[in-house]
């Protein structure tokens, strides 16, 4: 298998191959979510600045995937330079035969090329295989980060606060709120005003327009950005079917108890645009 195996850097020309490998890959019994990226493999991981995937190809197939993205994150106070490993996808009749071990070799080379300081993932408690195969190459668990789904269909949609729109030129303001509110938090994002803003151009289906504020004291105490995921993948919950996600991104508060400011905000929101399902994720973990 390894004779014949050949990685390569994914191209545009890749992307059903890769439609039809990421069907086949389950995030692990009893995930709650599944989902679907048709059109587009690539949708995902277009709101990075930097990304690079690299397939494996046998017999003249794509039988393997994975990806990395290159960061600046806050670790311990000190900002780094790191590399996000994700989306590693292997076909099951070609599992166990090397194919992941190959392609993690050319994502580790092309982290280094970059100079990274530190590579990380994040991977679904119930993905068993992924588990082992990063512990297997010296990776360690750090946090533990729990998914949160809000239902726009909650009776609890009244809104509260002096909420407005936000647009670009209030852009300084997010950024020293997301300062201020994670300055204490590991893995968080540089969210200066030149990335934000860049963030809010290459993300489909994210911008400022999507954007909200809520001012206390003539100032901001508490934003979120209402990002319309459903461009990017179709999203099912296990029960419920379907469903339209949103992605609060980005998420600031100064204070924890300002959350709940948002969350009645979202509910509102989206109850207004008729969705069934908001999602909340925050880019932090607590120290």
């Amino acid at each position: 298998m390894k004779q014949s195996l050949i990685i390569r850097e994914a191209r545009a020309e890749d992307n059903e191959a890769l439609l039809a490998l990421d069907r086949q890959c389950s995030m692990g019994e009893g995930a709650l979510l599944s989902f679907d990226r048709a059109p587009d493999f690539f949708a995902r991981s277009r709101p990075y600045e930097q990304f690079q995937f690299f397939v494996a190809e046998a017999e003249g197939a794509v039988v393997g995937v994975g990806g990395a993205a290159i960061k600046r994150l806050r670790i311990k106070g000190e900002w780094l330079k790191a590399a996000y490993f994700y989306d590693l996808r292997v076909d099951p009749a070609y599992r166990r035969m090397g194919v992941a071990s190959a392609i993690g070799g050319a994502l580790r080379d092309f982290a280094r090329k970059e100079a990274v300081e530190l590579g990380y993932s994040l991977i679904a408690e119930g993905n068993i295989s992924s588990l082992q195969f990063v512990a297997k190459r010296g990776s360690q668990p750090v946090r533990r980060c729990m998914l949160t789904v809000l239902s726009a269909h909650s009776p609890d949609v009244e809104g509260r606060g002096a909420w407005r729109p936000l647009a670009e030129e209030d852009v300084d303001q997010v950024s020293s709120l997301i300062e201020r509110g994670f300055q204490d938090h590991d893995l968080v994002p540089s969210f200066d005003a030149i990335t934000l803003k860049g963030l809010m151009r290459r993300a489909p289906g994210l911008s400022f327009q999507d954007l909200y504020g809520l001012e206390a004291e003539g100032r901001l105490v508490a934003c979120f950005g209402l990002w319309d995921y459903s461009g990017i993948m179709r999203i099912s919950v296990r029960g419920a079917g379907e469903v339209s996600p949103y992605f609060l991104l980005p998420l600031a508060f100064e204070a924890p108890a300002l959350l709940a400011e948002v969350i009645h905000q979202t509910r509102r929101l989206l109850a207004e645009r008729g969705r069934p399902l908001g999602r909340e994720t925050s880019f932090s973990h607590r120290k």
